[in-house]
C-alpha cells in the first residue's frame, strides 16, 4: 500500500514538473511590460521623408509565414531554408507595398516551429525598416501541439506581435490580456496571450500614439472583454491608430456562422462595442456592404471573412483602405493611407 502511494506521488511530482517546465515562464492575469525598442541597420535602407504629408499602415498576421496548415490541421514541420525563402518574398513584397509603419501578429522571434529566426528583425533588415518593437505574448520551453505525432509539436516558442517602422519609436508598453476563463486550466498554461502593444511613432514634427493586437478567437465573451478594455485604454490614452488581427466580423458581415473551421461569430457584439471608442474604421459600413468579399482577409488561399482592421482617430483623413494579395500566411494584409499633412508641392503649379 505503501509503495503504491510513493509511487503515486512520485508521478504526480513528475506530471507537476514537466507542466512546470514546458510551461515556462507562463504568466496568468493581466500583465504590463515596459519592452525595448531595437534599431537595426537595415540592408537596403528606403528613403524616408523628414515631413512627410502621407502615410501608410498595414497590418499582417504571418502566422509566422508558414501557410496553409500553421493552425494545426495540414501543418508539418519545416526547414530553415523553406522560412528563409518565404521571409526574402515577404521582405520583398514589403517594399512593395510602401508601408511606413507595419503591424505583424504572429511573428516569432525564436521559436523551434520556424528555425528560431527572429522574423522581425529579419524583416526589418531585409525590407529597409530601421526600427523594430517587439511585444512577446507567447513564451514556454515546450508547446505540445500540433498533439500527435511528437514530431510535429511546436516545441520552444518565443512568439507574438511586433511593429516595423520607417519613423522613430518610443515609449513601448505591451498588455497581455486575460485567457478564456472557460478554458481547462491545463490548456491555458500552455495557451499564447492575447495582447496590445502600444508605441509612439515621430513622424517629422508629429507624434502618434499606435496599437498593435491580436485578439482572442475562439471565446466570444472573452474576445468582448478585450474589447471593452482596449476602448477604455484609448479613450485614457489618446490613441491615433489601432490596427491588428480582431478575431470578429463586421456588424454587417452577411454569414456569420457555417464556416469551414466551425467558427461561429453569432450573438458577437465586439464590432458594436468597438464603436463605441469613438474611432474609425477605414472601410466605411456602405462600402463594405457593396462587395464583402473585397475586403476579406481570412483564409488568404479562399478568404470567407474579414477578421482584420485598422481604425483611426476622427481629424485623421483616411485616403484609401485595400486588401493586398500575398501567399505567404493564412491571413491577407489590409493597408491604408492618411493625409497627415497639406503637399509641400502643389500638384497643379506646374
Amino acid at each position: 500500500m505503501k509503495m503504491l502511494l510513493w509511487t503515486t506521488l512520485i508521478l504526480i511530482a513528475g506530471v507537476i514538473g514537466i507542466l512546470s517546465w514546458a510551461s515556462y515562464p507562463w504568466s496568468l492575469g493581466k500583465t504590463v511590460k515596459l519592452s525595448s525598442i531595437t534599431d537595426v541597420e537595415p540592408k537596403d535602407m528606403i528613403d524616408i521623408e523628414e515631413h512627410p504629408s502621407v502615410i501608410k499602415l498595414l497590418t499582417f498576421n504571418l502566422g509566422f509565414v508558414y501557410g496553409e496548415g500553421s493552425e494545426g490541421p495540414g501543418y508539418e514541420t519545416k526547414d530553415k531554408e523553406y522560412f528563409i525563402k518565404r521571409l526574402d518574398q515577404l521582405s520583398e513584397e514589403l517594399k512593395g507595398w510602401g508601408a511606413d509603419i507595419v503591424f505583424l501578429q504572429e511573428i516569432d522571434f525564436a521559436s523551434s516551429r520556424s528555425a528560431s529566426i527572429n522574423q522581425a528583425e529579419y524583416l526589418a533588415r531585409r525590407a529597409g525598416y530601421p526600427y523594430v518593437a517587439e511585444a512577446v505574448s507567447w513564451d514556454a520551453n515546450y508547446i505540445p501541439f500540433p498533439y500527435w505525432p511528437l514530431s510535429r509539436n511546436f516545441g520552444h516558442m518565443l512568439s507574438g506581435g511586433a511593429i516595423l517602422s520607417r519613423y522613430p519609436l518610443s515609449d513601448h508598453e505591451v498588455t497581455l490580456l486575460n485567457k478564456p476563463a472557460s478554458s481547462p486550466w491545463w490548456y491555458n498554461l500552455f495557451y499564447l496571450h492575447r495582447y496590445f502593444q502600444k508605441v509612439t511613432v515621430e513622424v517629422g514634427n508629429k507624434k502618434f500614439n499606435v496599437i498593435n493586437l491580436h485578439l482572442e478567437a475562439f471565446d466570444k465573451d472573452n474576445r468582448m472583454d478585450q474589447i471593452r478594455d482596449l476602448v477604455q485604454k484609448i479613450k485614457d490614452e489618446d490613441i491615433d491608430f489601432v490596427a491588428g488581427d480582431f478575431n470578429m466580423l463586421p456588424t454587417s458581415a452577411a454569414k456569420r456562422s457555417k464556416f469551414f473551421n466551425d467558427d461561429d461569430y453569432e450573438n458577437d457584439q465586439s464590432f458594436d462595442l468597438m464603436t463605441e471608442s469613438g474611432l474609425l474604421e477605414v472601410v466605411p459600413d456602405e462600402i463594405y456592404v457593396k462587395d464583402e468579399s473585397l475586403f476579406f482577409t481570412f483564409p488568404a488561399w479562399a478568404p470567407d471573412r474579414r477578421l482584420d482592421y485598422i481604425f483611426y482617430k476622427t481629424g485623421h483623413k483616411m485616403m484609401k483602405a485595400e486588401v493586398l494579395p500575398s501567399a505567404l500566411s493564412d491571413h491577407l494584409p489590409l493597408r491604408a493611407s492618411f493625409q497627415i499633412d497639406s503637399p509641400r508641392i502643389n500638384p497643379y503649379s506646374q
